[in-house]
């Protein structure tokens, strides 16, 4: 973004992070001087359409506007027809008093029409990829102060780790969060567990955690309710196989670095949400290397039976579950 600047006619917004990719561009159309409440200034086009007719995007372009000023032509979505048919025009003859933003999905580095628009002075391409922890946090801390509210950093760490990499999804769960916050000027550890973060997610990682630490009757509850909502059998046993897969590599490093449990699960990244820490510590505690050895190749054979055999995901779920359950009950009982 730094090499914005009015010498660039066209921009291929492009990357895996929609939110971001609207962002961007609604940066650079804000810039660019054209009125975009005015429809003959401002034209929106679809992908499809812009490259069914490869004339129209350098026709629109290099259209005066009716009242003089900046026109805007800003291009939307993606296609499988061949949209650099409709961008060669531009890039060969800029357009003086128009600016042209296409924002699309993911491009891979040889993709013909990011290679061309790379390698045009009159052209610039912005990735847009998922935000790291530190460009979540930096969004926190604005949004947060812009609002006039205070946030600690204890607080504000648990609040990164329940928001996605998604800059759009993540504004809108901080502006829940400062809707939910009304009137207090601090936001507490309390307003973030209420209101952000996916419930079906969390009820998700609250089934596997009971099942790892012995809870039969959570379990039970909230496998219930989370299959009576919809929710596939087989993303409950992924999550269970994606849990005990990390436990199993966590007790190898406690055993390798001879630190405790606590001190693993506080340093694994990406990191476990503070909901959930204490019951993960427990678990580690409580499975030794080979349980969570045997039961991880046991979760990836159901979930391989669940693929071949849907109309029998719910009972493999729950046998399983339940066997886990068990397992855990009985080693609490021995330690």
């Amino acid at each position: 973004m730094e090499k914005s600047g009015p010498d660039h006619a066209l921009y291929l917004i492009y990357g895996p992070d929609h939110g971001l990719a609207f962002e961007r561009a609604s940066r650079i159309a804000k810039s660019s001087g054209a009125d975009m409440e005015d429809a003959f200034a401002t034209v929106r086009l679809d992908a499809d359409d812009a490259a069914s007719d490869p004339s129209r995007l350098a026709d629109e372009a290099h259209t005066v506007s009716m009242f003089g000023g900046k026109r805007l032509i800003w291009v939307r979505g993606t296609t499988r027809k061949n949209l650099l048919k409709a961008v060669e025009p531009l890039l060969a003859l800029p357009p003086e008093d128009a600016v042209v933003i296409i924002e699309t999905g993911d491009l891979k580095k040889t993709a013909a029409l990011r290679s061309r628009i790379e390698k045009s002075p009159h052209a610039l391409a912005v990735p847009c990829y998922a935000d790291g922890g530190a460009a979540v946090s930096q969004l926190v801390a604005d949004m947060v102060q812009q609002a006039g509210k205070t946030i600690d950093r204890e607080t504000a760490r648990a609040l990164v780790d329940l928001l996605g990499g998604d800059r759009l999804a993540s504004r809108g769960e901080i502006d829940k969060l400062l809707l939910y916050t009304g009137e207090d000027r601090e936001i507490t550890m309390d307003h973030v567990s209420t209101i952000v973060g996916d419930a079906a997610s969390l009820a998700i990682d609250s089934v596997v955690d009971a099942a790892a630490t012995g809870d039969m009757a959570k379990m039970e509850k909230t496998t219930k309710r989370l299959l009576a909502q919809g929710t596939a059998p087989f993303l409950i046993i992924n999550a269970c196989l994606r849990h005990f897969q990390m436990l199993h590599m966590a007790r190898a490093r406690m055993a390798s670095s001879r630190q405790d449990a606590g001190s693993i699960i506080g340093g694994l990244r990406p990191p476990i949400n503070f909901q959930r820490k204490d019951a993960v510590v427990r678990a580690l505690r409580l499975w030794s290397g080979p349980d969570l050895e045997k039961t991880s190749r046991r979760l990836d054979a159901v979930l391989l039976e669940c693929r071949s055999n849907a109309a029998l995901e719910q009972p493999l779920l729950m046998t399983m579950l339940l066997a886990i359950t068990r397992q855990a009950q009985r080693l609490s009982r021995l330690n």
